[in-house]
């Protein structure tokens, strides 16, 4: 296991994350959520503190703080449609369309005034929301049996989902030349948090069909296949923020992710 982020590091992040639960779980109050819609979205830790990894190359301290808190609502705003579509979470299904709705629409106006190209922001959304939704209709249809099919799904509804938040990032915090690196970034940690969501949810959430967790367990997918996935996006992601200099707080992220999947979920998987 590799070494806890930096204590500056961690202050940091942890200013964010608690900047992201305020706004949006206020957000959440006005539009009528209920307290445990309100109590939902204040425990959405990783979908709230997220912003502060994609933003960390802009520079510029209240810029950042801009975006990060526009990405929040809307990453908060695309969980909770997920938790919508799933019905698992026992929510109210009108406060989560409402509010969901209203998140996105405000994070939709905060971006584009942000980027001073909303033209730009629109469309790489569409784009990308295209790839999500399609992805998220034909992997409930086709569920994965192998490695291949897990990671073509997980490429729509895990790496396209993230990526966009990276490249949206950068455009908004007005960095366009750096919005292909921002992306490959986002993929590549988008997809090891989808690894860690998968192996997780199968004995919290009983999951099977499809599952990678399952798929290791029945013998369909090698763990040392999983081992070697998860190094490859490791190397993508630190590639990508060799690119960026001003990113380099993102390394110990990286690693600290990656060997927590590596070291503590994925051996409970593996056959015995």
């Amino acid at each position: 296991m590799s070494a806890a982020l930096p204590a500056d590091y961690t202050a940091a992040m942890l200013v964010t994350e608690g900047a992201n639960r305020d706004r949006v779980t206020a957000f959440v109050a006005a539009t009528g959520g209920s307290p445990d819609l309100t109590a939902h979205v204040a425990a959405l830790r990783l979908y709230l503190r997220v912003p502060h990894f994609l933003t960390e190359w802009i520079t510029d301290a209240p810029l950042r703080a801009r975006v990060s808190a526009g990405l929040a609502l809307d990453i908060v705003a695309m969980k909770l449609l997920d938790d919508l579509m799933d019905d698992d979470t026992g929510l109210n299904r009108i406060e989560l369309a409402c509010t969901a709705l209203r998140l996105h629409l405000t994070a939709l106006r905060e971006l584009c005034e942000e980027s001073g190209d909303a033209q730009a922001v629109v469309d790489l959304l569409e784009h990308d929301f295209t790839t999500v939704c399609t992805g998220q209709i034909r992997t409930k249809r086709h569920r994965a049996r192998d490695l291949e099919q897990w990671c073509a799904n997980a490429s729509t509804y895990g790496a396209t989902f993230l990526g966009c938040y990276g490249a949206l990032a950068a455009l908004c915090g007005r960095r366009p030349e750096w919005i292909g690196p921002a992306r490959s970034f986002a993929e590549a940690f988008g997809t090891i948090i989808t690894i860690a969501d998968d192996l997780t949810d199968y004995d919290r959430d009983g999951e099977r069909d499809g599952n990678l967790g399952h798929l290791m367990r029945t013998g369909d997918v090698r763990v040392q296949d999983v081992t070697d996935l998860l190094e490859k996006l490791r190397a993508q992601a630190l590639g990508a923020v060799r690119e960026q200099p001003v990113s380099h707080g993102l390394v110990a992220v990286v690693d600290l992710y990656t060997d927590d999947v590596l070291d503590r979920l994925l051996p409970v998987h593996a056959r015995g």
